[in-house]
């Protein structure tokens, strides 16, 4: 009991320091020049019928459009060049303002033990668990939750079917979890198990 009381006080420090610099730097701002909300991201993808059905059917984004042959005709835009690589992408929206486009890549995701760069998806703590146990039942190998921050901090790690590494976060986490990174070569995909 009070180690998750600990666990949510540190949350709630934490979500307190962050709204307070968040609403410094807007104060701070107002009438200068500066950037504001993170607009887009792209990700790689080997296939984009499958990172569609992966976004959106196992980890829930809504999907806004696709672009492909079809689109940038009706755009007027010119044909791509090979086979669409760098140009046909599919566009989501996995929760807040920012937009994610999985563009047609057959390269760029990062190695399989390189941890960085990832995304991470910030959940309650109480969907942790049920997260891993989504993940898992699509055949998405998951390493956690483990702790690598402050207390009270748990994130469960996957990839996507490209080898992208994604991560599910939550802060104020009340169970007991071992403190180390992850091991990322078990994420690595059974390739006959895919969503």
């Amino acid at each position: 009991m009070l180690v998750a009381m600990r666990n949510r006080m540190i949350a709630l420090g934490f979500g307190a320091r962050t709204w307070s610099l968040r609403t410094r730097r807007a104060v701070a701002g107002l009438g200068r020049l500066r950037l504001r909300d993170l607009d887009h991201i792209t990700i790689p993808v080997t296939d984009l019928d499958e990172a569609r059905r992966f976004y959106c059917d196992v980890l829930g984004a809504a999907h806004l459009m696709t672009i492909d042959a079809a689109a940038l005709k009706r755009f007027g835009r010119p044909t791509a060049e090979n086979d669409g690589e760098g140009t046909y992408h599919v566009s989501l929206y996995m929760g807040g303002t920012t937009r994610v486009d999985l563009f047609l890549q057959r390269n760029g995701q990062p190695g399989v033990t390189q941890g960085h760069p990832h995304l991470a998806f910030r959940v309650p703590p109480g969907d942790m668990l049920k997260w891993k146990q989504r993940l898992e039942s699509h055949g998405v190998p998951t390493e956690g939750p483990l702790q690598l921050g402050f207390p009270g901090q748990a994130s469960l790690y996957f990839n996507d079917p490209s080898g992208n590494h994604l991560e599910v976060v939550c802060h104020g986490y009340s169970q007991p979890i071992p403190i180390r990174p992850p091991v990322l070569t078990g994420l690595v995909w059974n390739t006959s198990r895919r969503p």
